[in-house]
């Protein structure tokens, strides 16, 4: 029953996808020739693999609960596509106009092992993040209080909170505020690069920008280790990721 169950999905799966993709009119391929398989490495979304056997795709369906998780997809769509044919993302296919699924080539890599990188790998990440820090995209600095305040929220309203836990909370927001409000450099920022750098046979790429934005220029320096770690940006970094987590994992 289970093998019975898990073919139902898959087909369910395939014909989701192909329903999706038959509507869509300036696509080059034919959806019917890929094999399609579900690719398991997405904390956020839901990605496929396109195997038209000449070449692969990746077709990556957003995650329904955007809002929630203080996704902007029209923000995202504007990043990505400062971003294609600049040697930082793979190549883009396709981005749906209603936000609902992005396709793009397929990359053979691996997930970078922080851990595992040395000096020559550090200063190749510090250079890739400058390398689209120097592109300008007319979006707004992006509003870390409004982003933690959404998700405290939203937890609020699924969890029972302890006092303990929301006077430091509380606390903590008070400090995020007048730091939104200092006047540090805004420049594009990923957000969530530690998961999100592939490792390819000459160069490395970066995906998922979904929580990407004009955010503090350091921000991505310090939450990949480059740089001298900062109190400030470690606890937003670490509240961000517990957050998250809790309001993912609940719905």
């Amino acid at each position: 029953m289970d093998i019975i169950n898990g073919e139902r999905a898959i087909m369910n799966t395939n014909h989701k996808i192909k329903f999706l993709l038959e509507n869509v009119s300036d696509l080059d391929f034919n959806i019917d020739d890929a094999d399609i398989s579900y690719l398991i490495n997405g904390k956020t979304n839901d990605s496929y693999l396109l195997d038209f056997k000449k070449f692969k795709l990746v077709l990556r369906l957003n995650n329904k609960n955007s809002l929630n998780l203080g996704i902007n997809r029209k923000n995202e769509s504007l990043i990505l596509q400062s971003l294609d044919k600049k040697n930082i993302i793979p190549n883009l296919v396709y981005i749906d106009d209603s936000y609902e699924f992005i396709i793009y080539e397929y990359i053979e890599g691996i997930e970078l092992d922080l851990r595992k990188t040395d000096t020559e790998d550090r200063n190749k990440l510090l250079s890739l993040i400058e390398s689209y820090q120097d592109i300008k995209i007319d979006l707004p600095k992006f509003n870390y209080l409004n982003h933690i305040s959404l998700y405290w929220k939203k937890i609020k309203e699924i969890n029972y909170i302890s006092d303990s836990r929301e006077n430091k909370m509380e606390a903590f927001l008070v400090n995020l505020s007048n730091f939104q409000k200092s006047n540090w450099p805004a420049l594009l920022t990923h957000h969530d690069l530690e998961a999100n750098i592939l490792v390819t046979d000459n160069c490395y790429k970066i995906i998922d920008w979904e929580y990407a934005g004009n955010g503090f220029h350091d921000f991505d320096r310090y939450s990949i280790g480059l740089i001298e770690r900062n109190e400030m940006i470690d606890d937003l970094i670490m509240i961000m990721k517990e957050l998250w987590t809790e309001i993912n994992y609940q719905d």
